[in-house]
């Protein structure tokens, strides 16, 4: 196993997918999150509502188509029905009265050949028995008796036919009234071919089929009985069917409703669109008819479109929700490197970069000013530590060594008294051991300094007017140097420090920047304030400091000058570091040297 585990490319090691628990994957679960249910249920309720909005403006496009047939349909009846009026009023009433049936026959033959739609025609009584007929008998002997009690009121109506799957005929029957107009003498009855009206439905279902609508159109009795339809792809087979007897809803509202409307077959899995046919005393409804899925195929072709965008919208968020998630964990993971070597080190060997302006960008640069702080602390504390141990040196130093050095001084000076001035040689040496006695001393005192500073005695102080004090005590000596030393000061805010030690250390540095800047060169004093921090800088055009020195320049006894002590840089650093500020350098070969001394800015003063 552990073999196996070895031949694996590390680069495929890396190639896994992260945890939830990282940020990496927690981002990525919740742009999934965010994108999926989002969409899922925007799209479950826009499918929802175009579904049911579509099958609204399809039922009511299918209540117009319906209205639309019924409407054709009654055109047709209405014209069967005045003709038949006419005929009836054209009969002769001494045939009728006397019932004779030649007569009567030869009239009926010679109305009939005025109308070849007419497929039979003849004239019955009340008990539906036939007197005389036309060229063809109708189908009369099965006729339903029902239509009596209307004819007997003088109205027109349709009647009722044997169900002949193999004939689409329907009938109307109408009153004779007799010679005097006040009683009825017989009734004419017509039957008529569906044709005419099927031609018709015909028509409209292919102009719908133009338009991309697959509807079917049928015609329907009161019982609910198909007596036509407009099939003129191929026949439907559903004339004579009974859609009631099939549990359709649709006759049943055509004729209670006065208005066309539409309703969702459950029984047929359709959309109908209904309306009566006027009169409605006939009895007959138009029924448009479309399958669901034929209804709602949009809604599909949507919902198919929607799954694909969907699709998409997941893969480009999911894109971008990686590209993100790596934009804001590679911070975190330069963070959490750092801060692990932080922890180990105490320092970190470069600075988190993020361009971001973020809270990850605001925690990069917290992290960083929070680890330079930790640097200059523990840089602090090994000095401080350096200068507790130099303290305890200079303390046995000045018990140890200035006594006897003193004795020594003071011996030299007593010795050269005795010799005189006759010999210049010794009188030389003694001077020699005067001043390196005294070189010794100064030392001493220097350590002494810097180990045990005297407490700042901190105060709201302008720091122009100690800067001008500095650089007029060493006018003189730069003049005698031929150095230029300009106070092109700047602002001037009060900064929190004891004047005399901060004096000193303008001193100090005004003495480093002669000491090292040749003849004809220049010094700046300046003041600088920025961010609730206040001070000022030194700036010389000498031959500059190597970047490989910068830092051991504030070392004790750390010095490049012939005859220094190498102890006024590190009394600078101590005196700053008392007073909670910083001191550096910055510097190039052959461009000068600036040093900066920052301290804290003191309340403004009034």
């Amino acid at each position: 196993m552990s073999q196996t585990s070895d031949m694996v490319h590390p680069a495929m090691r890396r190639l896994h997918w992260p945890g939830v628990r990282s940020v990496y994957g927690q981002l990525l679960a919740l742009s999934l999150l965010l994108v999926v249910v989002p969409g899922v249920v925007f799209a479950w309720v826009a499918l929802g509502n175009a579904r049911s909005a579509l099958e609204q403006a399809v039922g009511r496009q299918l209540a117009e188509v319906a209205q639309d047939a019924a409407e054709h349909v009654e055109t047709e009846l209405s014209r069967a029905e005045t003709l038949l009026r006419g005929w009836a009023r054209r009969l002769p009433r001494s045939a009728l009265a006397a019932h004779d049936v030649g007569e009567l026959g030869r009239t009926l033959t010679s109305l009939q050949r005025e109308d070849a739609s007419v497929r039979s025609v003849a004239i019955v009584d009340l008990q539906g028995r036939e007197l005389a007929h036309g060229t063809q008998r109708p189908r009369l002997a099965a006729a339903s008796g029902s239509w009596r009690e209307a004819v007997a009121r003088g109205e027109t109506v349709l009647v009722a036919l044997p169900t002949d799957p193999s004939e689409a005929v329907f009938a109307i029957a109408t009153p004779i009234a007799d010679d005097a107009g006040r009683g009825l003498a017989g009734v004419l009855i017509a039957e008529y071919p569906w044709d005419p009206i099927d031609g018709t439905l015909q028509h409209a279902q292919h102009d719908l089929a133009v338009l991309g609508l697959a509807v079917s159109i049928l015609v329907l009795d009161r019982s609910g009985r198909v007596v036509g339809d407009g099939a003129w792809q191929e026949p439907l087979g559903l004339t004579g069917r009974d859609l009631v007897g099939d549990g359709w809803t649709a006759p049943a509202l055509a004729i209670e409703k006065a208005r066309a409307s539409y309703v969702r077959e459950t029984a047929a899995d359709a959309l109908v669109g209904y309306a009566s046919v006027e009169p409605s005393r006939l009895g007959l409804v138009a029924l448009a008819v479309q399958p669901i899925a034929d209804a709602v195929e949009p809604v599909r072709r949507l919902q198919r479109r929607l799954a694909s965008a969907l699709a998409v919208v997941l893969i480009a968020g999911l894109a971008l929700a990686a590209l993100l998630a790596a934009r804001i964990g590679r911070p975190i993971r330069e963070l959490t490197a750092a801060t692990r070597e932080l922890a180990r080190t105490g320092t970190t060997s470069h600075r988190v970069v993020t361009s971001s302006h973020d809270e990850i960008g605001e925690l990069a640069r917290s992290f960083n000013r929070m680890a330079a702080d930790l640097t200059r602390a523990r840089d602090d504390l090994l000095a401080a530590s350096r200068m507790a141990l130099l303290g305890e040196l200079a303390a046995g130093m000045a018990h140890e060594i200035r006594t006897p050095l003193g004795i020594v001084r003071s011996s030299a000076q007593l010795l050269g008294r005795r010799i005189g001035d006759g010999d210049a040689r010794n009188s030389e040496m003694i001077d020699m051991i005067v001043s390196e006695a005294d070189r010794l001393d100064r030392v001493v005192g220097g350590l002494l300094e810097i180990a045990r500073p005297h407490e700042p005695v901190l105060e709201s102080v302008r720091l122009g007017p100690v800067l001008a004090r500095a650089v007029d005590l060493l006018a003189t000596q730069a003049e005698e140097r031929g150095i230029t030393l300009r106070r092109p000061l700047g602002p001037d805010r009060p900064a929190q420090c004891d004047p005399e030690q901060i004096y000193q250390v303008a001193l100090n540095l005004l003495m480093n920047a002669l000491q090292n800047v040749p003849r004809g060169g220049t010094v700046d004093v300046r003041t600088i304030a920025y961010d609730g921090r206040v001070g000022f800088e030194v700036a010389d055009d000498g031959p500059g400091i190597p970047r490989d020195i910068q830092e051991s320049i504030f070392t004790p006894f750390f010095t490049r000058r012939p005859g220094g002590t190498g102890l006024g840089l590190a009394l600078v650093q101590r005196i700053v570091a008392t007073h909670h500020g910083s001191v550096s350098v910055a510097s190039e070969v052959g461009h000068g040297a600036t040093f900066r001394v920052e301290l804290p800015a003191a309340e403004a003063m009034p």
